[in-house]
This record gives C-alpha cells, sequence and structure tokens, in this order.
C-alpha cells in the first residue's frame, strides 16, 4: 500500500472525527471483527469509525494473529510487503473467514490472488468512509443465512403483576414438551428474577455472570452454564441484581442473547419489569413481543402507554406485538375482548383463563402446570398461543396428550 499523509486518510480531518450515520450502522448479525493494520493513524481512524457500528465486535492488531477461532471476519489493511500479504491471505483463507481488503495501488497479482481466495470485497482508503459498512452489511447477511439463528420472543408486562413470568414459564415448559427442539429461558428480571424458583431450579449462575465473562463464552460454555431439564434451559437472574451490578455490564446483554440465539432453537425472554434502557436491545431484536395484561381499565390504560412507547419511541412494528390477557374470565362483561381490541390497537389477542390458586399450586410444585391434576383448560390456552406464534417443529406422530403427560 502506498503512504500517504494521515490527515487525509479516508477524508477524515486534522481531529480523525468520523460523522456517525446512526440509520445505517446497525447489522443484522453479530461479526466479531479482526482489524490488521500496521498504519498507526488509519487504525485509529476506523477505530473511532467501527465504534459507531452496532452489533460489531472489533480486535485491532498490527499482524495476522496466528489464533482467528474467535473471528468470523477480517479486514486486512494492506502494507507493502507484497508477499507477506499473499501469504496472510492464505492464512485468513485456512480458517474459513469473511475477508475485506483495504489498499490503494493493488497489484494485479494481490487482486487475483484476493479473488482466488474469495474476497469479499477490495476498497480503497479514501472510500471506507463510504464503502465499508455495506461490506459490513453483506458479510452479516451472509453469516445470518448461513446460520441456525433461533427466534426471540419476549415476554412483557403492560402493566406490574399482570402474570409476565408465568406466562412465560407456561410457554417455555409446554413448547419444550411439545417439541424436541432446545427451548431457552432468559429471566431478564433483575429485580426480582423468579424464574429460578418456579422451576425449582438450584441456580448458582445467574444473568451478570454471563454478562461479565460475555468474551469466554463459546458454545459449549453457552449451553453449560444454562440451567436444563431435558430440553428446557434457563438462565436465571438473581434477585435485586440490578441494585448491585454496574449499570455498564447490562449493555452487552444484546450480545449474550444472540449467543444464546445461536445455540438454541427457539428463545424467550422474561420482561417482567417492562420497558428499561438495557432491555431495548432485546426488544429490538425479538420476532415478536407478547404483551401481558389484565382485563380492567388500569391495566388497558398501562398497556396503551407501553403499546405507545414501543411503536411511536422504539419504532417497533405493530405487527410484532401481540396481546395476551391473563386472568381472563368470560363472566366479566365489562370489558370484552372486542373493548381490549380497541383500546389498544392490537388485533392479534389470546387468553389465558382465571385460575389464580391452580398457577400457584404449579409453580410450588416446581413446574408451572404439568404436574397439576387440573390444568386442561390453562394448558390448551398456552398451547394455542404456542402454535399460533411460535416455530418450533413438533413431530407428526406425537399427540398434544401423550407430550404433555410423558414426564407426569
Amino acid at each position: 500500500m502506498s503512504n500517504q499523509n494521515s490527515n487525509n486518510i479516508i477524508g477524515f480531518s486534522d481531529s480523525h472525527s468520523v460523522p456517525i450515520d446512526r440509520d445505517a450502522q446497525a447489522l443484522p448479525f453479530p461479526l466479531n471483527c479482526l482489524v490488521v493494520c500496521p498504519n498507526s493513524a488509519l487504525r485509529q481512524n476506523l477505530s473511532t469509525y467501527l465504534a459507531s457500528v452496532t452489533n460489531l465486535k472489533v480486535d485491532y492488531c498490527t499482524t495476522l494473529e496466528s489464533n482467528l477461532n474467535n473471528h468470523n471476519l477480517v479486514i486486512f489493511v494492506l502494507d507493502s510487503d507484497d508477499h507477506k500479504t499473499i501469504n496472510d491471505i492464505k492464512e485468513i483463507a485456512k480458517h474459513n473467514i469473511n475477508f475485506i481488503l483495504v489498499a490503494d495501488n493493488i497489484r494485479n497479482e494481490l487482486i487475483r490472488t484476493a479473488v482466488q481466495f474469495k474476497v469479499k470485497d477490495i476498497i480503497s482508503v479514501q472510500d471506507i468512509k463510504k464503502e465499508l459498512i455495506n461490506s459490513l452489511l453483506t458479510s452479516a447477511n451472509e453469516l445470518m443465512q448461513a446460520s441456525k439463528i433461533a427466534p426471540l420472543y419476549t415476554v412483557i408486562n403492560g402493566k406490574p403483576g399482570s402474570g409476565a413470568s408465568f406466562i412465560t414459564s407456561c410457554l417455555g415448559e409446554i413448547s419444550a414438551n411439545l417439541s424436541n427442539q432446545e427451548i431457552a429461558i432468559i429471566d431478564a428480571d433483575l429485580n426480582y428474577g423468579s424464574l429460578a424458583d418456579t422451576f425449582n431450579f438450584d441456580a448458582n449462575y445467574y444473568l451478570t455472570d454471563a454478562l461479565n465473562e460475555l468474551d469466554k463464552l463459546d458454545n459449549t460454555a453457552i449451553k453449560s452454564m444454562m440451567l436444563k431439564r431435558d430440553n428446557l434451559s434457563l438462565l436465571a437472574s438473581k434477585p435485586y441484581t440490578q441494585l448491585n451490578t454496574n449499570p455498564q455490564i447490562l449493555r452487552g446483554l444484546d450480545q449474550l442473547v444472540w449467543k444464546i440465539k445461536l445455540n438454541h432453537d427457539l428463545v424467550l425472554v422474561d420482561l417482567s419489569r417492562g420497558i428499561e434502557h438495557f432491555t431495548i436491545p432485546l426488544l429490538n431484536l425479538s420476532s415478536k413481543i407478547l404483551i401481558v395484561i389484565q382485563q380492567n381499565i388500569l391495566s388497558l390504560r398501562e398497556a396503551k402507554v407501553m403499546i405507545q412507547q414501543l411503536t411511536q419511541n422504539l419504532g417497533i412494528d405493530t405487527h410484532k406485538l401481540h396481546v395476551i390477557v391473563n386472568r381472563y374470565s368470560a363472566k366479566n362483561s365489562n370489558i370484552s375482548l372486542t373493548d381490549i381490541q380497541k383500546v389498544l390497537g392490537i388485533e392479534s389477542l389470546y387468553v389465558v383463563s382465571n385460575n389464580y390458586q391452580l398457577a400457584n399450586a404449579g409453580i410450588d410444585s416446581g413446574s408451572p402446570l404439568l404436574k397439576v391434576a387440573d390444568h386442561k383448560v390453562i394448558q390448551n390456552e398456552v398451547s394455542h398461543i404456542i402454535g399460533a406464534l411460535f416455530s418450533i417443529e413438533i413431530p407428526v406422530k406425537t399427540t398434544l396428550l401423550t407430550k404433555i403427560f410423558r414426564r407426569l
């Protein structure tokens, strides 16, 4: 690569400031990128620029590292040693990792080598600010299509106390019983964190523990860190964790969820406390958001305000929103399901019947529903929600009742 005045690299000013195009710089799939750049000024400019890209983790080095296992993309800035560059390209190709070349005045031999080893893009130094984000998006989309990515379903209280944790536990347990697929539940309630007790799990590893060692969590660690019963896994939260946790740690929650999504078939998140700053990335990642309400005026008022926050302030599509009326009673003639749909502006509506004593008995037994004798109505209602909203595979020869009662 020809030497250039660092003041003009990528068209930046002497301060190396980088305008952030926040609308364009969001990746649909997490990239763990290694930037190999011997030029310190350009490396600093790249660091500033790439810091504006969400869902991108970047490490920097001056020469190619031998261990590339933790990366799925390499941005390689060419230097003047063509022979070394060719060898480095071949080394990157051995690891089957996407790579992007950054170079000016690149020789034909290097171009042929890069194309031979399937370079994703070759970008001139001057065009980095304009072209690099497009290359990153292309790589992220290709990796996303090649990967098994579990859908994320978020269950959130429209009003505190509406029963989101109970609904989450029922959806998770019944999904695991209806299917042979791997179902994961994340308890993201960092104040009460009740799901470990709900499932009668003895937890000694929690959500914040995983966030503290996020960089160390490979696929094996992700699976082993979670509490597990057959094909149902739980990442628990310790009560009142939020009071004793550095808020900076919570910024990695979306990265952790991506790792869990890549190692399971379906992921449920309990956001029973409602919308919080650290949970907004999870809402944006969600395939569907299930808003749990109850059949009263106060619940409808608060849920309507939440829906406005989700759609108007967070820009979430209304089609992602689904309402579950918990503790529903057809005898409550004051507020009908049609009334609820009109007030909230959400057509997708489901019910779970009012049986508070039954729900408590299930939780006390260490299973939301399956160890309770009289559970057929709620069981059928939750199964209906799963069938309508969840993308899980249910074995054809397995009937609903045999799957439900296989562990009784």
